[in-house]
């Protein structure tokens, strides 16, 4: 009867760990570079690069805003619709997921995906990347 019990935590517990994406409480997903890629072919989005200015100057996802800060994704998303694809983006994917939650729970967005392993799983999915250098301005 206890292996059975345990049995039966185990199991409720790795249900939940792959449902992960859909807990109350979380307004944004996390998806893989396929699907993130799939929503920039296939909808409207806008697409936020929140890496430091100077990895965005290096290198980036074609067509890339950048938000360093909440100011500057307030910015970005003010005339911005609530029903708008919104993706964002970072080196691993802990600062977008960061992003993610502050754009749907404080700008109230509600189609908010994080690319899931950033652009290293983007890079690594052979997807491609802008390179071209952006040029320094000095304020």
């Amino acid at each position: 009867m206890r292996i059975l019990q345990l049995t039966a935590i185990i199991l409720f517990v790795f249900h939940l760990e792959g449902f992960s994406q859909n807990i109350p409480g979380k307004c944004h997903k996390n998806i893989d570079p396929d699907d993130f890629n799939l929503l920039m072919e296939t909808k409207d989005v806008v697409l936020i690069d929140v890496r430091l200015y100077r990895e965005f100057r290096k290198e980036r996802i074609k067509d890339a805003l950048h938000a360093s800060n909440v100011e500057a994704l307030e910015m970005i998303l003010e005339n911005i619709e609530a029903h708008t694809y919104i993706l964002v983006y970072c080196e691993e994917g802990d600062r977008s997921e960061t992003a993610t939650e502050i754009i749907c729970k404080e700008m109230s967005f509600n189609k908010v995906n994080n690319l899931k392993g950033g652009i290293i799983q983007w890079k690594k999915k052979g997807y491609p990347i802008d390179k071209e250098q952006i040029k320094k301005t000095t304020n």
